[in-house]
């Protein structure tokens, strides 16, 4: 019998969670810097970049991700955090040109 080892699949949180710490704060291009390192560089296999709603700001950097995802063919591995809003984070994230939402 052969035996494989389970595989594993990393979800980086860092363009998201990471600016929960304090005195963290990415601007739309450096979201769009850090993303394809993290991706591409690193080989995460999936990176949630933002919060839906949180502020014009968010909207920029997820569809510059998103627009820059969709011409290496990597936008399904770009996610962002949504709520149980009715359709408003649905909408917001498909705005955005995202495809992948994880709920909160």
């Amino acid at each position: 019998m052969k035996y494989t080892q389970p595989q594993l699949e990393i979800m980086d949180t860092t363009l998201r969670d990471g600016e929960q710490t304090s005195g963290v704060s990415f601007v739309p291009h450096e979201k769009l810097m850090i993303a394809p390192l993290l991706l591409e560089e690193l080989k995460v296999d999936r990176v949630e970049v933002a919060s839906a709603r949180v502020s014009d700001g968010e909207f920029d950097a997820v569809k510059l991700i998103c627009d820059w995802a969709a011409r290496r063919n990597l936008l399904p591995r770009v996610e962002v955090l949504g709520f149980v809003d009715g359709h408003t984070s649905v909408d917001w994230i498909h705005a955005t040109g995202c495809r992948v939402i994880n709920l909160l």
